[in-house]
């Protein structure tokens, strides 16, 4: 029987897997309507755009088979939560606003890791130890300073970075690239491409020795400046989110492989960064499967065993991942 495209994905789900980076978001977040994204495992086109001429975030982007966002916010929260299912994806960090990620938790408490996202409203550093006391998260995500024209290391970051750091909680931090267009399209004015620069990060981390970061995006484009960090800062990890389905595959794989090559495929945690298209979840899973370069033991370490081991799971609940559904 000839194969398929569809074939890794179901090798795949075979494997447990953690999403390191999952979003619950309403669909007015990113603009609503019939907004599509293209997927990098096609000839993927980013045009040139006349200034003078209008245009959508979906001109950006060129392919023959756009991947369609969900219809309804009702309708992301079931698509994701099959893509679950059908991927074996035991534990996904979500973030968004806190109600909505706390509906999302109730319709699958057993997956859903509640993550606080600096988005919308910032908590006072005094909520925000409140709102960890009464397990309203459990990781501190996405920290999106970059979107605010903001360093990682400006002050006003610097209490939440001590509290998570005291109380032992996980933070992932937005660095590379923003929406397609920067502030030309999604991203907001004070976006800035230098902002995502890996390191930015450093002071934070020399303060914050106990600190247990993963850089989301790994940093992209920027990945050799990631490679110094992660080599001097052994609490450091990143994860491929989004790169790993709405980039152009060659760009990924080459920079996932120097990462590996550089000896750090421990560090690598998997994330899919779905915002509000599901089927970019299997196209981020079926890239990791079929990247030529890496084995199998590197593949698991990829799905899981990174991501068990910077949540620090139980030897039990390592086994009930691994189980039956």
């Amino acid at each position: 029987m000839p194969t398929t495209g569809v074939e890794p994905q179901r090798k795949a789900a075979a494997i447990p897997i953690i999403d390191m980076h999952i979003h619950a978001e309403p669909l007015s977040e990113f603009g609503g309507g019939e907004l599509s994204v293209c997927p990098g495992d096609q000839k993927l086109v980013l045009p040139a755009i006349d200034p003078k001429v209008p245009f959508k975030i979906q001109d950006l982007h060129k392919c023959a088979k756009p991947i369609k966002a969900s219809a309804t916010d009702e309708r992301l929260l079931v698509e994701t939560l099959e893509a679950f299912d059908r991927y074996n994806i035991r534990r996904a960090v979500t973030a968004g606003p806190i109600e909505l990620v706390s509906k999302w938790y109730d319709a699958s408490p057993d997956r859903i890791i509640k993550a606080l996202s600096f988005a919308d409203r910032d908590p006072s550093p005094a909520e925000f130890r409140r709102l960890f006391a009464e397990k309203k998260f459990s990781v501190f995500a996405e920290v999106g300073m970059q979107y605010r024209g903001l360093s990682p290391d400006d002050e006003v970051y610097e209490p939440y970075f001590a509290l998570a750091e005291e109380l032992d909680i996980p933070v992932a931090i937005h660095l590379g690239e923003g929406p397609p267009g920067g502030v030309h399209t999604l991203g907001p004015p004070t976006y800035r491409v230098a902002l995502g620069r890996p390191l930015l990060l450093e002071k934070v981390l020399v303060r914050h020795p106990k600190l247990r970061v993963y850089v989301m995006h790994y940093g992209s484009p920027f990945v050799d400046e990631m490679i110094a960090m992660l080599y001097s800062h052994p609490n450091l990890y990143v994860d491929i989110a989004c790169n790993n389905w709405g980039f152009p595959r060659k760009q990924f794989y080459e920079h996932l492989r120097k990462m590996v090559e550089a000896g750090f495929e421990k560090r690598i945690l998997f994330g899919s960064d779905q915002m509000v298209w599901p089927e970019t979840i299997g196209k981020a899973i079926e890239s990791v499967e079929q990247a030529p370069f890496l084995s199998a033991s590197q593949k698991r370490d990829i799905f899981y065993n990174n991501a068990a081991r910077f949540l620090r799971l139980t030897k039990q609940e390592i086994a009930r991942d691994h189980g039956s559904k």
